[in-house]
């Protein structure tokens, strides 16, 4: 039997082609040098303390330094275009909180689109905000503080993470339901309103679990109630500010990690399958039970779901409330 030989042209192509087959197999996986996860605040909150329990196990599973970088300014904004401008690889994530939903719904002109400039990978942890006081507040419960602020209008200041935060919109929404005139006092994250706070130089603040629980415990804040509509495990004294007369008062907070928009799906798909398996591992459930947060790890599209109708509530609330930025 006689072989026919390769015509010129098939040698020609198969040259080109064995140099692109060779690079493709030798491509490095996913990740082959250090990522960072961005949190748009300052060092000491929620989405801080979540991002660095994360990445530190992100770290062992991918065998790559995942560096944390604290990026505050304009409500979570500054950190968040940091992402949004980043390139698309997979080497910057961004560990986004509900002023991701609350910024778009206040701002006209954002620097981002918050719907398109990102892809959301999972949603990390939840939990609601806490209502607290400083502990010589002479406040028991959330009636009398309601009552206190009708009796002195504009002289109760809350404190809040900065502007656009759910500490903030927690805030504007009680105000809103109860008919209160608050004055809102913005601080660059929630460690520093807390030393305020402490400090007894504001009155209140609605405080992410994981970041006031132990000052809860040990005394020195005083929980008035959460906001979320039932009780939370962790704080299971506290009642909710819905049982308290305002049944249509919830607010959610959340973290979740998320990707500039394009990221090759097979990378954004490893970074949830990891995300998820290190949530549901017992280690982390356990960590996040001490901070009384309680995992995510659902899918990309129920994250994509939460954001979008968020935005459609915080725009209502700042159409009503006549809110703008300060």
């Amino acid at each position: 039997m006689i072989r026919q030989l390769p015509s010129r042209r098939q040698l020609v192509l198969g040259a080109l082609g064995a140099p692109l087959a060779t690079a493709a197999l030798a491509q490095p996986a996913y990740p082959n040098r250090p990522v960072r996860i961005v949190v748009p605040y300052a060092p000491g909150g929620g989405a801080d303390i979540l991002a660095r329990a994360i990445g530190e196990r992100l770290s062992e599973v991918w065998r790559q330094p995942v560096v944390v970088e604290n990026r505050p300014g304009a409500g979570g904004s500054v950190g968040t275009e940091t992402v949004a401008r980043a390139q698309a690889d997979g080497y910057t994530m961004l560990m986004a909180s509900p002023s991701h939903s609350i910024n778009p719904a206040l701002y006209k002109n954002l620097p981002f689109d918050t719907l398109q400039a990102f892809t959301p990978i999972t949603i990390v942890a939840s939990g609601p905000l806490v209502l607290v006081t400083n502990a010589s507040a002479p406040f028991t419960g959330l009636r009398q503080l309601v009552d206190h602020a009708k009796a002195n209008p504009a002289r109760v200041a809350y404190a809040s993470a900065g502007i656009g935060s759910s500490p903030h919109f927690a805030g504007e929404l009680l105000s809103s339901l109860a008919g209160l005139q608050m004055t809102h006092v913005p601080y660059r994250g929630t460690g520093p309103a807390l030393v305020d706070l402490m400090a007894n130089r504001v009155q209140m603040f609605f405080g992410p679990v994981p970041t006031i629980l132990e000052h809860v415990r040990d005394g020195r804040l005083k929980a008035l109630a959460v906001t979320t509509k039932t009780r939370f495990a962790a704080l299971a004294n506290v009642p909710s500010v819905a049982e308290r007369g305002y049944p249509d008062y919830e607010l959610l907070q959340w973290w979740g990690l998320m990707v500039p928009a394009g990221t090759p799906a097979e990378v954004a798909g490893e970074q949830y399958t990891q995300v998820k398996r290190i949530l549901e591992s017992p280690a982390m459930r356990e960590r996040l039970a001490g901070l009384g947060a309680e995992p995510g790890g659902g899918a990309p599209a129920e994250f994509d779901a939460l954001i979008r109708d968020e935005i459609q509530r915080w725009t209502r609330l700042v159409q009503t409330a006549n809110l703008t930025p300060e």
